[in-house]
């Protein structure tokens, strides 16, 4: 039976999107874990990685509506909005569009990330795995070209690659293992935000409302010295922090000097430690005017 040749098209398209959609993986894995931040900036990962993910999305959207071109007419135009409505294949093109549609409604919510807060928007973009996994079966399922094995090897390496560094890469314990272990005799830790990349989303403050506090005119106010037992929640609203705007240093005693630690992704440029306060809440109102967002 001859093959229409728009199907080729649409399975390239198609191929080409898993591939986008994988290296964008890659580079959001690479921006939680901090892993190339010594060497980029946090700021041009960001791009590629939304790059990636929007070219790879709008492929995926042209290879869905292009499977209605063919003369065969197997796929209707319900079949590529509604999982599991295709007669023929409804299991193989019912995990494509499950996974198509997770992913863009992850990508959408960026724009409401500041709303729906840290926690909620880390589990939504969590869900991205599992889309990716739908569409490893969709592939594996729906595509004519995968009855070849190098191709099925082709496809699944990618996912379980994927796969192994985001359930063995968790780099939380190893950020507060890289803080804890450089800790000595009383030790305490500096925090600076970087008011060029502090966009005020106000993620620190629901990790660690006891440094962090947004103030009514838009400033951010924040505990410039952080005590050991605070230490923790330090770490987790550095980690929150999506434009990573937060800087740890380590001080302590009467030592001026402080020593980067530069554990999730370092701010650039560099920005000095704070200087030590004390006192009531906040010993140090370092606010960052509305002007001041990117």
């Amino acid at each position: 039976m001859d093959i229409d040749p728009i199907h080729y098209l649409a399975a390239a398209i198609g191929f080409a999107s898993a591939a986008l959609l994988w290296l964008s993986l890659l580079a959001g894995l690479a921006l939680s874990r901090g892993w190339a931040m010594t060497k980029m900036k946090h700021t041009t990962m960001l791009t590629i990685h939304g790059l990636l993910a929007v070219l790879g999305l709008t492929l995926a959207v042209v290879h869905g509506f292009a499977q209605l071109t063919p003369t065969t007419g197997t796929v209707n135009l319900i079949d590529v909005v509604v999982p599991f409505t295709n007669a023929i294949d409804p299991w193989g093109i019912g995990a494509g569009v499950i996974a198509m549609e997770v992913m863009i409604a992850v990508a959408a919510s960026i724009g409401i990330q500041k709303k729906l807060g840290f926690h909620r928007w880390r589990a939504l973009h969590g869900t991205v795995f599992g889309a990716y996994t739908a569409m490893t079966g969709h592939i594996l399922i729906s595509g004519a070209e995968t009855g070849y094995t190098w191709v099925t090897i082709v496809v699944v390496l990618p996912w379980l690659a994927v796969m192994v560094l985001w359930l063995t890469g968790n780099g939380a314990k190893a950020f507060k293992n890289r803080i804890v272990g450089r800790r000595r005799n009383n030790r305490t830790a500096t925090i600076e935000v970087n008011p060029v990349y502090c966009a005020r989303f106000g993620f620190c403050e629901q990790e660690a409302p006891e440094l962090f506090a947004l103030r009514n005119d838009g400033g951010l106010a924040y505990h410039a010295i952080v005590d050991e037992d605070k230490l923790e929640s330090a770490i987790a609203a550095a980690r929150a922090c999506p434009a990573r705007a937060i800087a740890l240093s380590q001080s302590g005693g009467g030592d001026a000097r402080s020593i980067p630690l530069r554990l999730v992704a370092p701010t650039d440029p560099p920005v000095s430690p704070a200087p030590r306060g004390g006192g009531n809440w906040p010993p140090h109102d370092h606010s960052y005017p509305r002007n001041g967002r990117r």
